[in-house]
């Protein structure tokens, strides 16, 4: 029984093979393997068998015709079907495609464009699978193509509109010269047809390909993909000059003009465009100096790997530049070399040493490799020449870092990347790297756990404390914790000990749960954020609408003729008797009149109640004060500093309230200077916050700011983190308006609040004068909670206000 036709869907990048993919999966094409999802540039996917994407795209690297690069515009390499890279890919997606045809029983496809210049290894594959090949190319007018490219690429690779347009011609041509010379079917699809006539295109598309039933309803289904804002590129900034020979071209084959004779694929228009650009890269090379231009125009092209290394000779003698073989990265980048005798062979002790790796020699070895350099550096101008001498005499050098690679085969080194996520050659499985009875005699270490998180380096106060706190309890919380706080401090003074240190540090990321250096993991502050890190999930702190069930009013006082307040001050009062006289004291002396005092206790256990009540009762006796009310009540249960301001804010009568703490101070122009501007306000301005002193007690020598709240209120300036403290002068319209403020455990209470202001179009302005004190000392909730709970607070702040971007997040 004759097997399914495959679709190979074709075309110049940007050309809308994508938006192809979807319609014909839409109208009942099987599209196989896991599809590339889609981001700002394909929002509806790529449609792309990622495995098949990733097998292409290494082999136009390692074959140095990387499609964006200007290698991309040059023909194949000579013999490019025989070169050891094009075999290893065959043979992938062989396998790939024998597994995936079993289960194919109607017509199917694969959309890649880099087909396009790797039709001649699919014709192969065909041939040997025996399916049907049918080439469905996707044509879009250069001008699009060329805008979409320089747009998306140009920032990454120098992408350019002639680069861009050589790209277009030798895609095309390329493939329609192979796939005549080969007699394959071709189908070519407009894609601005898609756009004047859909139906119509469609008609053409489904005549054009090997007969397959589609319903009406996957029709209507195919269509309604198609939207206006897929062809993004249609006008450009600035306009695109397309050269006559390629729109020329582009009409030609929008004609399907296939039996006339085809231009050669090598364009031969912008040639003196292309030698200019690739001078200016050359000439780049010949001052060191300018090295690091070159490495930052590399920075995102890949580089070629090595498919064919010749066996270890001898004495074979490996070079590590730019690091030592006591460290760990070189063994690593050893380890992934494509060299299968090197397991065999032992580290000769006598003669290594921090740079120099020699194995034992080995009289019956046949092979020609005995020199081989790892380089992990770029030198600096004054010794380039140095650097450059040295590697010259190595046969072969590897590095990890793509335009290093790049850089050293520019000047003439014969340098490939080492993949470190490859396969390995067993470097790292030898005895001496893998022997629990050599890591504790070098190294005094026990093996990894398996079932445990390896946590590599001292960490914070905070994580030793709640890892102490889980030791205590003795909870059997899972994964487990290995931690290892003096991995830093290992003595580590020859070789032998440097590859036990990296055998045990590959055997632990290979067995364990995962291994963590403890500079990772300087946001991870607790052992539950740790291992919610390695779960893939969110750690968030409680956020609820809380009131008090229960609120006691102690002390009430009016003035005799019962004013009406001009603004209030809340002050928020949980076990600071030592502190809350200071508060209130400063209350006492504003210049500003008519002031309605709120304090709320939530239910203190110290003797700070009976201080508030002293407090009032001596004020209320005198007339030398600037209150018209005073309200002195208590919640029954501890409820929180959230439910605690929502009393003050519910009790007030005054438009405008000051939010105070009662660890902190006002100064005697805080309250008029911020109610100045509340005079003839907009409606939707809720909040006044002036600038505050920083007094950093005894114990917070840590804490050495001067000022806070230095930020005016910008929405903007407060999407990665609060810049406005709690200290602020608030409308109780919008305060009441948006539900006041939210219970989150922890802290940054005051943040959400000014979050749900802004998302019912409030504001707020910045009165600039220090009027306030901030008291940073060690009993501070922010000190006490908040600091330790930063990852868990801002994931609930992100998950509640969505438009927030809060570095600390994981959602």
């Amino acid at each position: 029984m004759p097997r399914p036709p495959l679709l190979l869907i074709v075309g110049m990048h940007r050309s809308g093979t994508s938006l192809l993919g979807g319609l014909l999966q839409r109208l009942g094409v099987s599209l196989p393997g896991q599809t590339i999802r889609g981001d700002i540039h394909n929002p509806e996917g790529y449609f792309e068998w990622d495995q098949v994407v990733a097998v292409q795209e290494r082999l136009l690297v390692d074959l140095q015709r990387w499609w964006p690069s200007l290698d991309g515009t040059l023909p194949m390499p000579n013999a490019w079907l025989e070169h050891p890279a094009t075999l290893q890919a065959r043979s992938q997606l062989f396998d790939l495609l024998s597994a995936e045809i079993k289960s194919q029983h109607g017509i199917w496809a694969i959309k890649d464009p880099r087909c396009s210049r790797l039709l001649p290894l699919w014709i192969g594959l065909a041939r040997e699978l025996q399916f049907p090949l049918h080439i469905v190319l996707s044509l879009r007018d250069p001008a699009e193509v060329s805008t979409s490219l320089v747009k998306r690429d140009g920032p990454l690779t120098g992408m350019d509109p002639t680069i861009a347009q050589q790209l277009w011609w030798r895609h095309n041509l390329e493939l329609l010269h192979t796939a005549r010379d080969a007699s394959l079917p071709i189908s070519i699809v407009s894609f601005s047809g898609w756009f004047q006539d859909p139906h119509a295109e469609l008609g053409r598309l489904l005549f054009s390909l090997p007969k397959f039933d589609v319903t009406d309803a996957q029709r209507t289904h195919a269509l309604s993909l198609i939207r206006s804002n897929l062809r993004r590129s249609i006008t450009p900034v600035k306009p695109t000059k397309i050269f006559p020979v390629v729109r020329d071209l582009y009409l030609s084959l929008l004609r399907k003009l296939l039996s006339s004779p085809l231009p050669s694929p090598t364009p031969s228009f912008g040639l003196r465009h292309i030698k200019r650009s690739a001078f200016k890269l050359n000439k780049l090379l010949r001052n060191p100096s300018d090295w690091t231009s070159w490495l930052n125009h590399h920075l995102h092209y890949p580089a070629p790997c090595i498919h064919c290394i010749p066996p270890l000779g001898s004495d074979p003698l490996f070079k590590v530049i730019g690091s030592s073989w006591l460290e760990i990265e070189p063994h690593q980048c050893l380890d992934h070399l494509s060299l299968s005798d090197l397991s065999d062979r032992q580290i000769d002790s006598s003669r290594s040493h921090s740079n120099y790796l020699y194995c034992i020699n080995d009289p019956s070895a046949q092979g020609s490799l005995n020199l081989v350099a790892i380089n992990l550096e770029m030198p600096s101008p004054d010794l380039a020449e140095q650097w450059l001498s040295e590697l010259r005499s190595y046969q072969l050098i590897f590095d990890p870092q793509p335009s290093r690679v790049l850089l050293m085969r520019e000047l003439g080194l014969p340098a490939w990347w080492v993949n470190l996520d490859g396969p390995t050659n067993g470097w790292l499985n030898q005895y001496s790297a893998t022997s629990p009875d050599i890591w504790g005699m070098l190294l005094g270490l026990a093996p990894p756990s398996l079932d445990s998180l390896i946590v590599l380096g001292a960490l914070c106060n905070d994580f030793n404390s709640a890892l102490t706190a889980e030791a205590i309890s003795s909870s059997n919380l899972k994964p487990s914790i290995q931690y290892l706080p003096g991995w830093s401090e290992l003595i580590i003074d020859d070789v032998k000990t440097g590859l036990a240190r990296a055998g045990w540090f590959s055997f632990a990321n290979n067995n364990s749960c995962g291994v963590f250096l403890s500079s990772e993991l300087s946001e991870q502050r607790t052992p539950a954020d740790l291992r919610a890190h390695y779960l893939g999930q969110d750690v968030f702190a409680l956020a609820e609408e809380r009131s008090s069930r229960f609120t006691e009013t102690l002390y009430t006082w009016s003035s005799t003729d019962e004013c009406q307040p001009a603004s209030s001050v809340l002050v928020s009062l949980y076990n600071y008797a030592s502190r809350i006289c200071s508060a209130l004291d400063s209350v006492l002396v504003q210049t500003a009149q008519y002031i309605e005092l709120i304090v709320v206790d939530d239910a203190s256990n110290d003797d700070g109640v009976e201080k508030v009540l002293e407090w009032i009762k001596s004020i209320v006796s005198s007339t030398n004060h600037p209150f018209v009310r005073i309200l002195f009540l208590r919640h029954a249960s501890n409820s929180g500093l959230a439910a605690t301001r929502n009393t003050g804010f519910a009790s007030a009568r005054a438009k405008w309230c000051f939010v105070l703490d009662a660890d902190n101070i006002l100064y005697p122009n805080a309250i008029e200077s911020c109610m100045n501007l509340t005079a003839n306000c907009a409606a939707n301005m809720a909040v006044v916050h002036p600038l505050l002193a920083v007094n950093a007690e005894i114990g917070r020598s840590d804490d050495q700011r001067s000022l806070v709240s230095t930020a005016s209120w910008q929405s903007s300036r407060l999407l990665s983190g609060n810049v406005v403290d709690a200290m602020a002068l608030i409308r109780r319209k919008a305060w009441q308006e948006v539900g006041g403020y939210t219970h989150i455990e922890g802290g940054w209470e005051d943040f959400d609040f000014w979050c749900k202001l802004i998302e019912a179009d409030f504001f707020g302005v910045q009165c600039p004068y220090i009027l306030a004190e901030y008291r940073s000392h060690a009993q501070s909730m922010t000190f006490t909670a908040t600091n330790k709970s930063w990852r868990a607070l801002s994931n609930t702040l992100q998950k509640r206000h969505p438009w927030l971007d809060l570095p600390l997040a994981l959602i």
